[in-house]
């Protein structure tokens, strides 16, 4: 049964990105975890707060940036950021699992997307790696044994995100989200030339079970690159926190970090919250479920657009408008 997921409307974003459709199709409302979660709550109830995070970074980058979305899963931030912003930045999606790099591709298609996904696993050193297949969820994939319980593996390659920025001499990554199943120091360590040259926003899960050791390393080398750390929260402002002592606010709950190139300002948090207003709006109650067979209503995914507003007139056209002709004598 096809699963259409309604998109948050922003005017801000439609003022500066133009319009973009109103929703998306993610194919099947159960085939993933990620899919039974947005049949489940819609966008609002799937990182929200997240979500909100990468759309106001998305919106400060200059044309032509580039965004990285490592461990993109079925592609949903790819897929969100790409359908809104898609016409002035280009967006990568890294994801080496087979069968839902399958899935996002299918569903970048099937919408009409342009985001490139890259099958391959990111980490410190390249080559390739066995990814372990996690018996509780996909989305747990990790190429940490110990993460979850497998009972299978697939060898896939790695790439770094140094490697695959200097292969690719026009790209200017401004943005990337880092989700890996507790080995984001790895990768971390393996983008810091391009941290250092580029400066990106980075947006980092952080797991309890994560791989403190690297990644207390990957923190402080970022850090003294003069990176802010900020746990993502729905209270502003956030508040910094020291790589030194960062574990102590690590929960399962709050996972996602943001490592910000410069001070946050009020601009930022705004909108911030301008997303997530926007995010919590698209709840389940939005989403569209057709039965099999069934054909899509009719501008299901109609873009949205900015409502037509008269032009303002300037004082003296408004006095011209006044002026009556001087009857004859």
């Amino acid at each position: 049964m096809p699963l259409v997921v309604t998109l948050p409307r922003n005017a801000t974003a439609l003022d500066q990105a133009g319009p973009y459709p109103r929703a998306l199709n993610f194919m099947s409302r159960k085939q993933t975890a990620v899919q039974r979660q947005l049949r489940r709550s819609g966008l609002a109830g799937y990182e929200p707060l997240t979500q909100a995070t990468l759309m106001a970074v998305a919106h400060r980058a200059p044309e032509g940036s580039a965004v990285y979305d490592v461990g993109a899963h079925i592609g949903v931030y790819a897929a969100l950021i790409d359908a809104v912003y898609g016409r002035r930045l280009s967006v990568h999606a890294f994801e080496p699992a087979p069968q839902t790099s399958g899935i996002c591709a299918a569903i970048r298609d099937i919408n009409g997307l342009g985001f490139e996904i890259v099958r391959s696993a990111v980490s410190d050193t390249p080559g390739s790696a066995e990814l372990y297949l996690s018996l509780k969820a996909e989305s747990s994939n990790s190429l940490n044994a110990a993460h979850r319980r497998h009972t299978e593996s697939v060898t896939v390659p790695v790439t770094t995100l140094d490697d695959f920025t200097e292969e690719r001499v026009a790209l200017r990554p401004h943005l990337i989200k880092i989700d890996v199943e507790t080995l984001e120091g790895q990768v971390l360590a393996g983008s810091l030339r391009t941290v250092q040259q580029h400066r990106p926003w980075i947006v980092l899960e952080i797991l309890p079970s994560s791989d403190h050791e690297s990644l207390a390393r990957s923190l402080k080398a970022v850090t003294e690159l003069g990176y802010g750390l900020y746990p993502i929260q729905a209270e502003s402002p956030w508040i910094g926190r020291h790589p030194e002592n960062y574990r102590t606010h690590v929960s399962s709950h709050g996972r996602d970090w943001l490592l910000a190139p410069e001070p946050l300002t009020y601009d930022f948090h705004r909108t911030m919250r301008t997303w997530l207003r926007a995010i919590l709006e698209c709840d389940e109650r939005t989403n569209l479920e057709l039965p099999g067979g069934s054909s899509f209503p009719a501008g299901w995914n109609a873009p949205y657009s900015l409502p037509t507003v008269p032009r303002k007139r300037s004082l003296k056209a408004l006095v011209r408008g006044q002026r009556r002709p001087v009857p004859a004598t």
